[in-house]
């Protein structure tokens, strides 16, 4: 449990259930030992020592330190200890229901008032959050949410009340709810992470084996309910616990190390396990993090996993499943071990993602923007994090020839902001292998290479926008959290004050019409395309189009549905990808490649496209989010993109297009109109003058004072030369 300051956060346990005088702390390496012999039924202290080691475990609770204490006196000068320097939990232990005992009379209720009292006159310099226990004597009583006793606590000033023995449920929302009380100021979002990694890079210790075991403390009926689960196209990731997912992995996992290809790579549960929960935790918790999480990950690794069955690529998992056609030329070029890399590039495809995007980062100047010279930071973050972690928990894998080579190149082709490139050479492709003209076999070493690592790539970028080909109970829940996360950033960027790195503008959550648009204009713009190209070269995924028109028809449905409720047609809905039409779409492309070399030679065999961050051509200095600036920076009304700017000119020619031969004052009506229907955000001002000098001037001075922020809170020193605009 770390915060993103300073990576501590610890808890004072007020436990009145020992039935002895207690007065210890715990740190993480060194939490209570097991008592031989002990009952929890029936062992008061053992279930309180229970719940101290879920606290301390790093794949539960993960606080640095519990202070446990019988003293109400004693806690009170602990937490004034704590408060002083980390955010503090405050765990307390209620008799009332067990004693009989009135609010009044109880002490946990007359500690709360008073922590509750101090934290409102913000005696403490850090937070303190409060949560009440009901002791395990009461683990059978029946205790609703809306009782008489859990109003009691929280008017009283509980966050929540929990059930003791702890579960890991019970840590996942008190985890939840203290992720949000402290979470970071907009600009401490990811002010560690640099420095994480060059930690992680020095860090040549063994890990130990993991004392929390998902697989063994998961029922077996559910185990097997989510071993089923993995097998379906309409994986249920939001049904599922953390600890549930984690157990969906380990399966995926060891389900395709079956291949006799793949012995020599092959670890034990434990192993498998132990790099799964190092990886979860580099994962931000779903609370502060709503999209780009574990669950995420999970879902990524599953549909990467489908592909694989359904192309043959991995064993079946019985009978039933076997293939009924024979593997088409391409798909036979994939081989068992090319999809181990899949498998495990997907894991790790997004760890340590901070909940913004990429033109966000370059956009305030973070350490991590500078780091990689503004090019796919995010996704270059992700390589070089999970590297370490593969390189501590799975070293056999470095013996495979190319391996970290291909994992990057599938982890790149996660940044959208190239999704045209990787359009352009798939199409390649598919021109070369409908011609006919050479059959595999007369391929060359390095066409079929270049076929390998492209089919890969693009099956990784298939898998991370898979959730829009879900079935539509499962795309819906998608769409919601996705949302959310875009939100969340809109929040930031107004608080730092610098205009929005969003497509289209923060989103506001409860616009239905908006919500069902941009879905619509996601599947239209990125989703057929993308399904469409793959299941032309490699059939065997042709199952996630039929499921996109389902969805596309389904959101239509929503669309007229919701104009109908309004009256109105649609008038004042935001401008959204469904706005964007094939001529825009065209011209984005045609505007994209001229700004960028190729990411790899088109010839008749291109190379892999991860090969031009290596040796980039000197022919081009220029990125697309420069052209995509430029292009904007010629209509007075236009905003700032997402990841992908290239996008951002789309709407923007789009939309200037269209508001041509319409009133100025239409326009800007229009343009204002961004975060939903009746809700009104004036975008950032920008010189009504083609002329975009005062812009860029201004952007340079933001940009320096990002800059001179972010070195002061990542402790570099040293000094750079003139930052451009």
């Amino acid at each position: 449990m770390e915060e993103a300051a300073d990576g501590l956060c610890r808890v004072v346990y007020y436990c009145t259930s020992a039935g002895e005088h207690v007065s210890a702390v715990h740190h993480w390496k060194d939490p209570p030992a097991r008592r031989e012999g002990s009952n929890e039924e029936d062992a008061p202290r053992a279930v309180v020592d229970a719940n101290v080691r879920i606290l301390l475990d790093e794949d539960q609770g993960g606080f640095h330190e519990v202070f446990l204490g019988s003293s109400s006196r004693e806690c009170w000068e602990r937490i004034e200890q704590y408060a002083g320097s980390t955010p503090t939990i405050v765990l307390l232990e209620s008799q009332q229901l067990q004693s009989g005992k009135g609010a009044d009379e109880d002490p946990a209720i007359a500690f709360l008032r008073s922590l509750a009292t101090d934290v409102q006159g913000a005696r403490y310099q850090h937070h303190v959050i409060p949560f009440v226990i009901l002791p395990a004597a009461l683990k059978n009583v029946d205790i609703p949410p809306s009782s008489e006793t859990a109003t009691d606590y929280l008017n009283a000033g509980a966050v929540e009340t929990l059930r003791s023995p702890l579960k890991p449920e019970d840590l996942s929302r008190l985890v939840g709810h203290v992720k949000e009380e402290i979470r970071p100021r907009a600009d401490l979002i990811g002010v560690t992470m640099a420095r994480n990694l060059a930690d992680s890079i020095r860090d040549t210790s063994h890990p130990g084996k993991p004392s929390h075991r998902p697989d063994k403390t998961i029922s077996p009926a559910r185990l097997r309910y989510i071993n089923s689960a993995v097998q379906e196209w309409g994986f249920p990731a939001h049904e599922m616990s953390m600890d549930e997912l984690t157990c969906a992995a380990l399966f995926m996992i060891e389900h395709v190390l079956k291949a006799p290809e793949l012995a020599e790579y092959k670890i034990s549960r434990s192993d498998i396990m132990g790099l799964l929960l190092a990886t979860r935790r580099q994962y931000k918790h779903e609370r502060e993090v709503h999209y780009h999480n574990w669950r995420h990950a999970v879902d990524v690794t599953q549909s990467i996993y489908i592909f694989l069955v359904n192309i043959g690529v991995c064993p079946p998992v019985d009978s039933s499943t076997r293939r009924a056609t024979e593997r088409t030329s391409l798909e036979q070029v994939l081989k068992p071990l090319d999809g181990l890399i899949l498998l495990v590039s997907a894991i790790g495809h997004d760890v340590g993602h901070p909940g913004v995007n990429n033109a966000f980062l370059v956009a305030c100047s973070h350490p991590l923007a500078q780091l990689y010279n503004d090019k796919s930071v995010l996704e270059n973050y992700h390589c070089a994090a999970y590297t370490q972690l593969l390189r501590r928990h799975w070293p056999s894998l470095s013996k495979i020839a190319n391996f970290r080579s291909s994992m990057i190149s599938n982890i790149l082709a996660t940044d959208m902001q190239r999704h045209f490139e990787y359009m352009a050479t798939l199409g390649e492709l598919k021109k070369k292998h409908a011609d006919g003209k050479q059959s595999l076999d007369q391929w060359t070493d390095k066409d079929r290479e270049h076929a390998r690592e492209l089919m890969m790539a693009l099956l990784m970028k298939a898998a991370d926008i898979s959730n829009v080909a879900r079935p539509f109970a499962v795309s819906s829940e998608w769409a919601k959290v996705l949302i959310s996360e875009f939100a969340r950033q809109g929040e930031l960027e107004q608080e730092l004050g610098i205009p929005t790195c969003l497509f289209g503008g923060p989103p506001n959550k409860d616009d239905v019409l908006s919500a069902a648009q941009s879905q619509k204009g996601f599947m239209n713009l990125f989703g057929f395309p993308l399904f469409q190209g793959i299941s032309e070269i490699i059939p065997s995924v042709a199952c996630s189009v039929e499921t996109l028109q389902v969805n596309q028809a389904t959101w239509e449905q929503k669309i007229q549905e919701e104009k109908e409720r309004r009256g109105s047609e649609g008038k004042g809905a935001p401008l959204t990808f469904s706005s964007v039409g094939r001529t825009e779409i065209n011209k984005a492309e045609t505007m994209h490649h001229r700004s960028e070399p190729a990411i790899m030679p088109l010839p008749s065999a291109p190379s892999s496209p991860s090969k031009r961050d290596h040796n980039p051509p000197a022919a081009s200095r220029r990125s697309s989010k420069d052209v995509a600036l430029e292009h904007m920076h010629s209509f007075p009304s236009s905003r700032r993109g997402s990841k992908d700017e290239s996008l951002t000119t789309i709407l923007v020619r789009s939309h200037a297009t269209s508001n041509a031969t319409q009133p100025s004052s239409a326009a800007t009506s229009a343009d204002t109109k961004v975060a939903g229907e009746g809700e009104s955000r004036r975008p950032p001002a920008v010189p009504s003058s083609p002329t975009t000098g005062g812009l860029r001037e201004s952007r340079s001075r933001s940009r320096l004072r990002g800059l001179k922020f972010w070195r002061k809170k990542s402790g570099l020193g040293g000094e750079r030369g003139s930052e451009s605009s």
